[in-house]
């Protein structure tokens, strides 16, 4: 191998450990931000339990409380939904970032 190849060589070399690391680095941000939007949800969940058992104690019939379950059913449904909503996106972003580096290939130069 002549001294112009294997400088050539090292750059592509060079040039895709940088790529790898970048992508890496992005990745992990992207998969943070996944992992803050499921701690998130699971303390809507839990703040959503919590008002759930107080207006429960508040209940003074049993039609209060088939009530108060309804409400209760139906927020926690819009909840779910929005989080689920939330999640897709993150995954995406997930996916998105995983499959960087293997979409544009490495730039060899030639």
């Amino acid at each position: 191998m002549d001294a112009r190849s294997e400088r050539k060589t090292k750059k592509v070399a060079s040039d895709a450990g940088e790529q790898v690391q970048e992508s890496s680095a992005r990745a992990t941000e992207v998969f943070r931000d996944y992992q803050l939007k499921m701690f998130s949800a699971a303390q809507e969940n839990i703040i959503g339990m919590f008002e759930y058992v107080q207006e429960l104690m508040k209940a003074r019939s049993l039609p209060d409380l088939f009530e108060i379950s309804t409400r209760h059913s139906q927020r926690q449904l819009a909840r779910m939904t929005e989080q689920a909503q939330r999640f897709a996106g993150a995954a995406q972003k997930i996916a998105g970032e995983s499959a960087r580096p293997f979409g544009g290939g490495i730039n060899t130069g030639a």
